[in-house]
């Protein structure tokens, strides 16, 4: 299957005034995809804030950390655009934290991954899109197929809360979209999108998945 370079639509200064809050663990290296979307954003004029949410809590915990984390962001910067959660990274965070390969361990690392991806959506849409009042994107980035055991049901659980969202929120202007990358798409393809989404071009799309994993 045919690919489109989403790199040759984009051009400098595209993201001037676009403010977009990351939320992910760093990988190692800075080789993730999150980091990879940091870097295009950023280069493209984007204003790019990080907020990583902790593995291995209880909700309680998370929830507070992630409020507290994203109150210190607005401090910085006054209200975000988009929000693009590394899912990819959090998945293999939740596996790494677990210290067998047993199902009940891999099951609770798939549950923690999406409780990680709900509880700092909702975050930042009570605190930031819903006071802003100027709608928002939302921007998840799976797991690649391949990436461990319930990746897929990962994917699946991502791409369900994105059409969801995209249907709840509407009326609020807040969309939301899943990119599935394969096990052959590099970090900067991933990012060159996630950049183009974060463009004016990127309004048009929601409550879809983006699946680059081919047949």
């Amino acid at each position: 299957m045919s690919t489109i370079d989403a790199s040759r639509l984009l051009r400098p200064g595209l993201l001037d005034g676009v403010r977009v809050l990351l939320a992910g663990p760093a990988q190692d290296g800075g080789a993730g995809l999150g980091d990879a979307v940091e870097t295009a954003c950023a280069a493209l004029g984007a204003q790019v804030s990080r907020c990583a949410p902790i593995a291995g809590v209880s909700h309680e915990q998370r929830e507070a950390a992630i409020d507290h984390a994203l109150t210190a962001a607005l401090r910085e910067m006054p209200g975000f655009d988009m929000l693009v959660v590394d899912a990819a990274a959090l998945f293999a965070r939740e596996r790494a934290d677990r210290d067998d390969r047993s199902k009940t361990s891999a099951e609770a690392a798939l549950d923690g991954c999406l409780e990680a991806v709900w509880t700092v959506t909702r975050s930042v849409f009570n605190l930031a899109f819903l006071p802003a009042q100027r709608g928002g994107r939302i921007l998840f980035l799976a797991p690649a197929r391949g990436a461990g055991e319930h990746s897929e049901p990962a994917l699946a659980g991502l791409e369900n809360l994105s059409r969801t969202l995209s249907i709840e929120w509407a009326r609020h202007g807040v969309t939301a979209v899943t990119i599935a990358p394969g096990p052959a798409t590099t970090a900067a393809e991933v990012a060159a999108l996630a950049a183009y989404l974060a463009s004016p071009a990127g309004a048009y799309f929601s409550g879809c998945l983006l699946d680059l994993r081919g047949v």
